[in-house]
């Protein structure tokens, strides 16, 4: 069976809803499908060397960026945490969230 003969047995198998479909991307008005938000990976607050390691740098070096307010720091049962938006705003080159 050729590349062709399988797409058109799927054509003719396929559902009304997929039919559909492949009307609307035939006549060119197919709507792309928008991506989820990726779910966060792992907790919001970081601890700092779980900050540190995230972004290959030493433990100072996050204590020198929220010094410089780069990264603001979220005081926690009196330990200190980043939030890991921010960590991940500064990976991606953007500026952490001002909150």
């Amino acid at each position: 069976m050729t590349d062709v003969e399988r797409r058109l047995l799927r054509i003719l198998t396929a559902t009304s809803e997929q039919l559909v479909a492949i009307d609307r991307v035939l006549d060119g008005r197919a709507v792309p499908e928008t991506p989820a938000p990726a779910a966060p990976k792992g907790p919001a607050l970081m601890m700092i060397k779980d900050a540190a390691a995230f972004l290959g740098v030493h433990r100072a070096t996050i204590w020198r960026l929220m010094k410089a307010g780069r990264l603001g720091a979220v005081e926690l049962l009196g330990a200190v945490r980043v939030r890991r938006a921010d960590v991940e705003a500064i990976v991606a080159g953007r500026s952490p969230s001002k909150e």
